[in-house]
């Protein structure tokens, strides 16, 4: 049975990286204000509850001027994605000739996934051993920003303004029927293992270093959005999976560099034009394993693996045509060829 696949890799969604928001003019007393949070390149998913521009509601602060978390330790903030005023509880006040500097991740969720450290000298957030597996499927997105008090205060300083960035990958499967009109090919059982599982995230490089835990094949990502692929005439219609979260890290398509193999199986089955089954059952289907290409998953990108599903990939062969052998006309050996046809008289 044949086990080819041909796959391809496509990427979107260019991550955008935490910016800084400073601001020189301040205010004597003046309390310490949030406003609405930018998030960059928001990444769609349908499987899990990705953050947006349109519905972030919180975001957990840390933050202040001798140290990341003796103003605002692990602080909510909230609000309604899109309004100017964000609140929190306990109002905190500036202090007149201070660097703050503050850092926030969302969503509130993340907490007990891991640890989250701070770094006050670069005013930054880790994430150490955070899981990103089929059983811990979140959207996380990370921003910093300072802030210089003058000494006196004279102004009200400008509310603090965060820049988030998507901090995970983001992988998806669609599958395309490479077979004529009207072939029906439905995809089951997607099992996609062998990525790391969990790493630590260091806020001062902005890198992830991946963990030693993968995603194993009795404890894969399954889901899937879509199950089936058919060509017509009117317009081809392609089966998919959900977006799945993981660690960013590098692919390898074999046993040998360093990286991760990744490993994608499911089960085919096609129908004619007539629901008869060609390949498979309704029972059944046939079993194809394929392993990614090599490459390698930054934060904040989706990649979306094309599959197509051909006949030699399920040991389906067309019935094809050959030229055609036409038996020319010969004269009949036994008849002269030349027989003259005697016309009656008048």
């Amino acid at each position: 049975m044949g086990k080819n696949l041909f796959v391809l890799a496509v990427f979107v969604a260019m991550l955008t990286g935490c910016s800084k928001t400073e601001t020189v003019e301040q205010a004597q007393g003046g309390a310490i204000g949030f406003t609405k949070a930018y998030i960059g390149n928001a990444v769609d998913s349908r499987a899990i509850s990705v953050i947006d521009q349109s519905n972030i509601s919180e975001f957990i602060v840390y933050g202040g001027y001798n140290d990341m978390e003796h103003v605002f330790n692990g602080v909510t903030v909230s609000g309604t994605a899109g309004a100017d005023d964000w609140t929190y509880d306990v109002t905190r006040y500036w202090v007149p000739g201070k660097d703050y500097k503050f850092a926030a991740y969302a969503p509130s969720t993340v907490t007990g996934n891991g640890t989250v450290e701070t770094d006050f000298a670069n005013g930054a957030l880790n994430f150490k051993g955070y899981t990103s597996d089929p059983t811990h499927q979140n959207d996380l997105i990370y921003a910093t920003a300072t802030q210089k008090t003058n000494d006196p205060l004279v102004i009200s300083p400008d509310k603090i303004q965060f820049r988030f960035g998507h901090l995970l990958s983001m992988v998806k499967f669609t599958f395309n029927s490479g077979f004529g009109n009207d072939i029906k090919v439905t995809v089951s059982n997607l099992n996609v293992s062998g990525m790391i599982a969990d790493g630590d995230y260091t806020g001062s490089t902005q890198a992830w270093t991946p963990g030693s835990n993968t995603v194993s094949e009795g404890a894969a990502f399954t889901e899937l959005a879509s199950t089936e692929a058919i060509n017509r005439t009117s317009g081809n219609q392609s089966a998919s999976s959900y977006d799945f979260a993981v660690i960013p890290q590098t692919i390898v398509n074999s046993d040998a560099g360093v990286g991760t193999k990744v490993t994608v199986s499911f089960d085919v089955t096609v129908q004619d034009n007539l629901d008869n089954y060609i390949v498979g059952s309704e029972m059944a289907g046939v079993t194809i394993t394929a392993t990614l290409p090599g490459y390698t998953w930054t934060a904040g990108n989706r990649y979306n693996y094309n599959v197509t599903i051909a006949g030699e990939n399920v040991s389906l062969f067309p019935i094809e045509f050959g030229a055609p052998d036409v038996t020319p006309i010969t004269t009949d050996p036994d008849f002269s060829g030349n027989e003259e046809i005697i016309l009656p008289e008048a």
